[in-house]
């Protein structure tokens, strides 16, 4: 296992870390219209003079401004599954482009995006370098831009028990910042960054995570579906994808598989059951 001493933030891996890890996921299953890749400089919205209201670092304040994001459904506005247990990736950037709006205040955008990527409990508070990448309330990705290390808050048992890769083996002292009495907000599994995302494209190597759709996922170790999805339907489609090739990128044939998965979908579980899964913005042209 890593020790804290041997990991270290870096803005450049941590950009290059995530933008490597969607674009596996666009390999896999993504549209590559839904990832939203900043133009040299970082995005404009994202500065230091529009965050009045979201008390984080300038550190973090950075990072924001230099990732991708994941675009949200169009229709509806809801986030994409990203990654195990269908957790859905935070788009910053419309936060901030939220604020061009006339009616716009600073205050209540940030608190609502704080709401949405941190934990509630009111025992945790934290900290400015400290920023959290999920929409997913039962799942979120705190990073840490002091520490380099990636806190998966609400980590399924299943991982903890068995990771793919090793978590970091100590926790640093606790956090002056924190003066509240309960648990310490630090009092999850943690990885450094690379590793993380390392091991969130593991799942879906194993298949232990498959997409259904191009916006969907299915966790194979959190399965809330009925047991003929489980039993019937998702053994087809994890043979699906080995059959064109998945787990090799050089060989995998993205556009047919997820036809053949829809067409199993629809035929197993009727296709009005499937039909949030293609919405019609996902067109030709959107793959």
């Amino acid at each position: 296992m890593p020790y804290l001493r041997d990991v270290s933030y870096s803005l450049e891996e941590t950009v290059a870390a995530v933008s490597d890890y969607f674009d596996f996921l666009v390999k896999l299953y993504l549209p590559e219209s839904l990832i939203l890749r900043p133009p040299e400089g970082g995005w404009p919205e994202v500065n230091s003079e529009r965050v009045q209201g979201l008390g984080k670092s300038d550190e973090v304040i950075k990072l924001l401004r230099h990732l991708p994001y994941i675009n949200e459904n169009p229709s509806d506005l809801s986030g994409i599954d990203g990654g195990p247990s269908g957790c859905k990736f935070y788009n910053w950037l419309r936060r901030f482009r939220d604020l061009d709006r006339p009616d716009a205040d600073p205050t209540t955008v940030f608190e609502s995006a704080k709401t949405m990527t941190e934990p509630i409990e009111e025992e945790f508070v934290v900290p400015p370098h400290v920023v959290g990448l999920l929409s997913t309330k039962d799942d979120l990705f705190l990073l840490d831009t002091q520490l380099g290390i990636i806190y998966w808050y609400e980590c399924p048992g299943s991982i903890q028990a068995s990771p793919t890769r090793e978590p970091v083996w100590d926790n640093p002292d606790e956090d002056p910042l924190d003066e509240r009495e309960g648990e310490h907000w630090r009092c999850f599994p943690a990885w450094a960054v690379q590793d993380f995302f390392e091991l969130l494209k593991d799942h879906f190597r194993e298949q232990r995570t498959v997409p259904v759709s191009p916006i969907t996922v299915y966790d194979l170790d959190n399965f809330r579906w009925s047991s003929k999805v489980k039993d019937e339907v998702m053994p087809l489609v994890k043979a699906t994808f080995r059959e064109h090739g998945w787990p090799d990128l050089d060989r995998y044939r993205k556009e047919e598989c997820l036809q053949a998965v829809r067409r199993i979908m629809e035929q197993h579980l009727g296709e009005q059951h499937c039909g949030g899964y293609w919405p019609d913005w996902l067109a030709e042209g959107n793959s």
